[in-house]
């Protein structure tokens, strides 16, 4: 295996970023690819530090790669443009580094908790790029989550990047759906005493009367942590 740490000075962010790849060592030269995006307060290591990820990236001959996204909630805001600077420079960067296929079949996104939510918000925005979108304990709608009392974000952080009523609305998961969707595949998983739980299922309800059989939600027991994250995310790995 090959574990890559990757930090160069962005042009969108004017800032060092960092991100670590995972790239199994079958001498492929066009391999699929996982964006494995993590939550609020993680950083690029988050997943490595809690999941062996090379032993999965191995098994399913899949490379990985993880951003880093700090807080910014995958979302441009006028601190950090990371939407922008994630679809228009790290995607083609990294492609342009290392041996990982640029076909929307072979390329997917995945994510928990606030990663959940910005695999879920990319994949849509982007479906030309990626064919599979999955999401462990996403933050489906974002007004609850800033009003829910365990939400971890101070409502202060939250309005910063979300300042506006246009801005929440253009960020809405529900928003985004659009026919150019229709062929993608998406899958969701949350546990039973998640904080968020609720507002996963009424999620799953939407994407089901959208997407039909091309949407799976799981239902899993655990709550809003990594212990369920790390039990579950190889279903990701299986289902892609």
């Amino acid at each position: 295996m090959s574990l890559i740490n990757l930090s160069y000075r962005t042009n969108y962010l004017h800032t060092y970023f960092k991100t670590t790849i995972v790239i199994p060592d079958t001498n492929e030269t066009s391999y699929k690819n996982l964006w494995l995006l993590h939550g609020y307060t993680g950083d690029d290591s988050a997943w490595i530090r809690h999941k062996n990820i090379e032993k999965l990236a191995r098994e399913y001959n899949v490379a990985v790669i993880m951003p880093e996204a700090r807080n910014a909630f995958y979302t441009d805001s006028d601190f950090i443009p990371y939407y922008t600077y994630f679809v228009e420079e790290l995607i083609p960067k990294v492609r342009s580094l290392f041996p990982i296929s640029d076909k929307p079949e072979d390329t997917f996104i995945a994510g928990s908790s606030m990663g959940g939510y910005g695999a879920l918000k990319i994949g849509l925005k982007n479906p030309q790029t990626f064919s599979k979108v999955a999401a462990l304990s996403p933050i489906t709608d974002i007004v609850h989550f800033r009003n829910n009392p365990d939400a971890p974000m101070a409502h202060n952080t939250f309005d910063t990047i979300f300042d506006s009523p246009e801005k929440i609305k253009e960020n809405q998961l529900t928003n985004l759906v659009t026919p150019d969707n229709k062929n993608q595949k998406f899958m969701t998983i949350c546990g039973h005493d998640d904080y968020m739980f609720q507002d996963n299922i009424d999620f799953a309800n939407f994407m089901t009367k959208k997407f039909s059989h091309n949407y799976t939600f799981d239902k899993v027991s655990g709550n809003h942590s990594w212990d369920t994250w790390t039990k579950n995310v190889e279903k990701i790995f299986k289902w892609l």
